[in-house]
């Protein structure tokens, strides 16, 4: 065979293939249920790639490196200066229910002395402060504060052409503009502006991914078509635990409107009134640990306790309506003991680990044994410094 036939058949081959890749996403896409826009079909989310291997699909920001096998000597070149694990003091167990926290504490890594404080994004939404634009593929975050912006991974957001979850932590410059993130969709089906809403941003910041397995989803397997199953999970078992419905009209498939409905918000309220005065009656408070049904489920440590206490009503909120998901009737289980909570938190620690850059702000550090993986958000711009630890079991 020729040379150039040769290649003309090549090239038509790979061409067919790339088709029928895209058609299948496109399927996938449609049938999933829910409203349809104005022509009939489902919008494709945005930011949707494929994974390397020929995986599910993922989320990315446009420029963002995937990440890579790093050697346990590499780590201290990458990971800066943070209040080891072994030197954490704790207190609790707290509980109500079936859910119990530990407080965890130990010297800030961030002294004020260092700069402006860290405004959280459900903090600079608020306040006018921050805009979070939907362009379609892909999200870019403003920053008009004059602090550093600090996303939180599986911070969601409301409004667009559909609601968001925004998988990583990011640090937005104070000042920077038009700043590209990664993100998944936890409303399928929706491709147009719901009501009033402004279909170029988002205006509401509220909300986190309240289930480890949804948070798994998102960080750890960056699973699309997971985040949609773990979106109706949740609210299926929502609607089982407290007695009816959870989906709004407006839109059965989001999440941010499951975590709004009345039902939901009653039935987290008895968690969040018994917890939440806790947290300001302790010192030096930097994370916490949240234990449901007896086991320990993730862990949340910051550098400095003035972000742990910005971000504590969130963290809170999200594990009360995980505790009611996860709620077993009849059951009792026995909040675990602190020697169970240093074993969690000392056990990735092991394990191996992986580098990823995802802005020229941020380093990604993940270490990850079968049973946890735990992820290190590192400031380029501070030394490489921890601002914070995610810590989930799997």
């Amino acid at each position: 065979m020729r040379p150039k036939t040769l290649a003309l058949v090549v090239g038509t081959v790979i061409a067919g293939l790339a088709v029928q890749g895209t058609f299948a996403l496109l399927v996938m896409h449609l049938l999933r249920p829910g409203p349809r826009g104005q022509n009939g079909f489902v919008a494709a989310p945005a930011n949707v790639f494929i994974m390397e291997g020929g995986g599910d699909m993922m989320a990315a920001a446009p420029g963002q490196q995937p990440a890579q096998p790093c050697a346990r000597e590499e780590l201290q070149q990458v990971r800066g200066p943070a209040v080891e694990t072994r030197a954490y003091e704790f207190s609790g167990p707290f509980t109500h229910g079936n859910l119990s926290v530990f407080f965890i504490h130990g010297p800030d890594a961030l002294p004020e002395a260092n700069g402006p404080k860290f405004i959280t994004l459900q903090e600079a939404v608020a306040q006018n402060l921050a805009t979070v634009h939907d362009t379609g593929m892909s999200l870019t975050v403003d920053n008009r504060s004059n602090s550093p912006l600090f996303i939180q991974g599986g911070d969601i957001v409301k409004g667009g052409n559909q609601d968001r979850v925004l998988p990583y932590d990011y640090l937005i410059p104070a000042g920077a503009n038009r700043v590209p993130v990664a993100a998944f969709c936890v409303e399928s089906g929706r491709s147009y502006p719901r009501g009033n809403e402004p279909s170029r941003s988002f205006q509401v910041a509220t909300e986190q991914l309240p289930t480890r397995s949804l948070k798994l989803a998102a960080l750890l397997r960056r699973s699309q078509t997971d985040v949609w199953n773990g979106v109706s999970q949740t609210q299926a078992n929502l609607s089982r635990n407290i007695g009816g419905a959870v989906q709004s009209p407006q839109s059965q498939t989001s999440l941010q409107l499951t975590l709004e409905h009345p039902r939901v918000q009653q039935a987290a309220q008895a968690y969040i009134n018994e917890l939440s005065p806790l947290a300001q009656r302790q010192d030096g408070t930097i994370g916490l640990v949240v234990a449901i049904n007896g086991k320990v489920q993730s862990a949340d440590v910051y550098a400095s306790s003035d972000l742990f206490h910005r971000v504590w009503p969130k963290l809170l909120q999200a594990s009360a309506v995980a505790a009611v998901s996860e709620r077993q009737a009849g059951a009792k289980s026995a909040a675990p003991t602190t020697e169970a909570v240093q074993s969690f938190l000392a056990a990735p620690e092991e394990g191996q680990a992986y580098r990823q850059t995802l802005t020229a702000r941020v380093n990604l550090i993940r270490q990850e044994t079968p049973q946890t993986v735990l992820f290190e958000t590192c400031d380029t711009g501070q030394g490489n410094l921890i601002v914070h630890r995610c810590y989930l079991g799997k």
